[in-house]
Formats: C-alpha cells, sequence, structure tokens
C-alpha cells in the first residue's frame, strides 16, 4: 500500500480522536517516516479536513529538539495525511513499565518537557494532550513530544469553546468543564505525569470518565513526598504546583516549570551512588571512633581481666633505703609496699649508693602479699 510516494510498512496505532498511525518508507530521502492518516468518516467533514491541515501547517513551523517534526502534509485519492519524524525508542509509559526513574532523572525529563511546551506555546500552539503515550524516549534518552493531532491552534481559532478533546485522566479542571485554554492546562497534565512518575499512581482516579473528571475538578492529591519519601520536597512541591485547580495559580509559563525543576535537579549535587558510598565511609568513621574512645574511656571503668586481680608485693632490702624500680619506673624506696597485676614477669631493679644494683624477674602469680628481701652487695672499699 502506498500513499502518494511513501510505502506503507504497517499500522502503528489507532487514534480515538482522529486518524490511524502507520511507519512507512520516503523512498526519496531513503528514511524512515510516520504517517498520520485522517479517518475516512472525518473526511466528509470540510471542517474536519481543513482543521487536520491546518494542523500540520501549525506543526510544521514546530522546529525543537524536543518536538517531534513534521515534514508534510498530502491528499491521495480521497486520504488525507500528514507526515512526520519517526523517532526510534519508546513511549514513556512504556519505559515506565521495565525502569524506576530517579528524582533527578524525573526532574530532567519535566523540564525538557516543559521547555519544549514553552517553545510552542510562544507559536500559539497548545497541546491538549500531554500524557505518557505521547512522550517518546530516544534511545539515547533525548525526550520527543508527538500527536498534536488535537492541538488547539490559536491563531486558527478552530477549536470551539464547549468540545472536550483529551484524554480523561491526563486533562486540566478548565478542559474538563469546556472552558477557553491556554498553555497552563498542557503544564497541569505535566504535572499529573510528574505525579505518576514519582509516585506509580495518577492523583485523579474514578472508575468512570465522570468519576475521574469530578476528582480533577474537585479533590485535592496527596504530596508525592508523603507516598514516596525518596522525592525530594522541593520537586514534591513543584508537582502539586502544577496541580492546582486555579490556572492562576500554576507557573504562567513552560519556561517557569522547567527553571523551577532544573534548580530541584541541581540541588542534588551527588548522584545516588556516591551518596550512598559517603554515608557508608561517614558510618565507618564513626564505628571506628567510637572504638578508640572505648579503647580510651572503658579500661578506666573496667579493667581487663588480666588487670583485675592485683598481687601486693612487700620489698625490703639490706641496707634500707634503696630505690625500687618496676619495668625502668621509680617506685619509692624500701621498704615499699607495691601492688602489680598478676599473670606477667616484671623486670625489677634495686639501686644504693655504694653498692651493686640488684636486678632479677619476678612472675607475679598469686593474689595474695608476697615479701620480697633483698640483701644488697657493697661495692669493694665500701663499708656496708
Amino acid at each position: 500500500m502506498n500513499l502518494g510516494r511513501y510505502e506503507v510498512v504497517k499500522e502503528l496505532s489507532r487514534e480515538g480522536g482522529m486518524g490511524v498511525v502507520f511507519l512507512a518508507h520516503d523512498p526519496n530521502l531513503d528514511m524512515a517516516v510516520v504517517l498520520k492518516v485522517m479517518r475516512q468518516e472525518w473526511v466528509s467533514s470540510q471542517e474536519m479536513v481543513s482543521r487536520f491541515v491546518d494542523e500540520a501547517r501549525a506543526l510544521g513551523r514546530l522546529d525543537h529538539p524536543s518536538i517531534v517534526r513534521v515534514y508534510n502534509a498530502d491528499e491521495d485519492n480521497g486520504v488525507v495525511y500528514i507526515v512526520m519524524e519517526f523517532i526510534e525508542g519508546e513511549s514513556l509509559n512504556e519505559a515506565m513499565e521495565k525502569r524506576y526513574l530517579n528524582p533527578k532523572d524525573i526532574s530532567r525529563l519535566g523540564a525538557d518537557i516543559a521547555e519544549a511546551l514553552d517553545y510552542a506555546h510562544q507559536k500559539g500552539i497548545i497541546h491538549r494532550d500531554i500524557k505518557p503515550s505521547n512522550i517518546l524516549i530516544r534511545k539515547d534518552g533525548r525526550v520527543k513530544i508527538t500527536d498534536f493531532g488535537i492541538a488547539h491552534i490559536e491563531d486558527l481559532k478552530k477549536t470551539q469553546v464547549g468540545v472536550t478533546m483529551g484524554t480523561p485522566p491526563y486533562m486540566s479542571p478548565e478542559q474538563v468543564k469546556g472552558e477557553v485554554i491556554d498553555g497552563r492546562s498542557d503544564l497541569f497534565s505535566l504535572g499529573i505525569v510528574l505525579y505518576e512518575l514519582s509516585t506509580g499512581e495518577r492523583p485523579f482516579k474514578g472508575k468512570t470518565r465522570e468519576a475521574t473528571f469530578e476528582a480533577i475538578r474537585q479533590e485535592s492529591p496527596v504530596e508525592p513526598a508523603k507516598i514516596n519519601p525518596s522525592i525530594p520536597k522541593d520537586l514534591s512541591q513543584i508537582i502539586m504546583k502544577c496541580l492546582r485547580k486555579k490556572p492562576a495559580d500554576r507557573f504562567n509559563t513552560g519556561k517557569a516549570l522547567a527553571e523551577a525543576l532544573k534548580k530541584s535537579s541541581s540541588e542534588e549535587k551527588h548522584p545516588p551512588i556516591i551518596l550512598k558510598w559517603k554515608k557508608i565511609l561517614l558510618l565507618l568513621c564513626v564505628i571506628i571512633a567510637l572504638a578508640v574512645m572505648s579503647r580510651m574511656i572503658i579500661p578506666k571503668i573496667w579493667p581487663p581481666n588480666d588487670k583485675v586481680i592485683l598481687s601486693s608485693l612487700k620489698v625490703e632490702s639490706t641496707p634500707e633505703g634503696a630505690q625500687v624500680f618496676v619495668e625502668g619506673q621509680f617506685k619509692g624506696k624500701t621498704p615499699i609496699d607495691i601492688k602489680l597485676p598478676i599473670g606477667k614477669k616484671y623486670e625489677f631493679r634495686l639501686t644504693l649508693s655504694g653498692h651493686h644494683d640488684w636486678e632479677a624477674q619476678i612472675h607475679m602469680e598469686k593474689g595474695e602479699e608476697l615479701p620480697l628481701q633483698v640483701q644488697l652487695t657493697p661495692m669493694e672499699g665500701k663499708n656496708p
């Protein structure tokens, strides 16, 4: 099957609103493209065909690295279609099912989307259907917003007040009410996406479409940080600001939201794995410090077992007044009582002027008073 010069490869998806999406090949440029084909039941409506073509023209003016490019709009035997950039990667909802995004990833992704929306809003285009399946993640991690298929093109004024367009769980209160919307409606929808990334659940739920709409209009969701403690307080508050019921209470522009998200991301100065190791090292330092302090303090309170039992040694000498040294330390003069822990040998030395030094090793084995009587030998030519 061919549409114009494009060779259709396979069907990718069916949009509930307006068309069918095909993967195709452009032989002129030898590259894969996406064809968004208007449903046949809509072709009979000139107003809808005009809207479809206007959309393509408006999107063709968008040139942003985070927005899927529109290359062409054409008609072939009554089939109206637009030609769009093919993104090799996966949608955000597919990525959410496979892996966990940490707070820094969520902030970065949200900032990229907010900047792209700000660019589109400045061109007069509101997406109106921001949701995970319309956010593509390339293999290099870059974000691409797709499906501006129901975008509100302000300069064409084709969308009438009272017409509800969008995906119910991701719609803003003003969309639900069928009111006039601006770019802050997209920021509300982005807030829902960020909430879901942070908590694993949507902020507004209902068993029916009307119940979901009622929740969007009336309910205030639980703050993300209270559901997932790993979400920083500032990121949690940014998301909650996006979800305020009144547009005037939200961020005024995508740029303002992007700047807040970038600031939130930059305040996490270290990747989680580095923080984890820093905490481990800090804990080890504390343990080592406590161990050192325990060796210094605890022995003073509870002496080791080998120092609990003391033996009293009564040292006497003839003549008296000899200096007594134990392990090189002066203990006093004879006669003297010395208390020493049992279970080890001690070097004893007695010195007295005019006499030879007396040295011996004494093994303190019993916890009782022991006598030590030493006869000092006079030096030659000296009187005792």
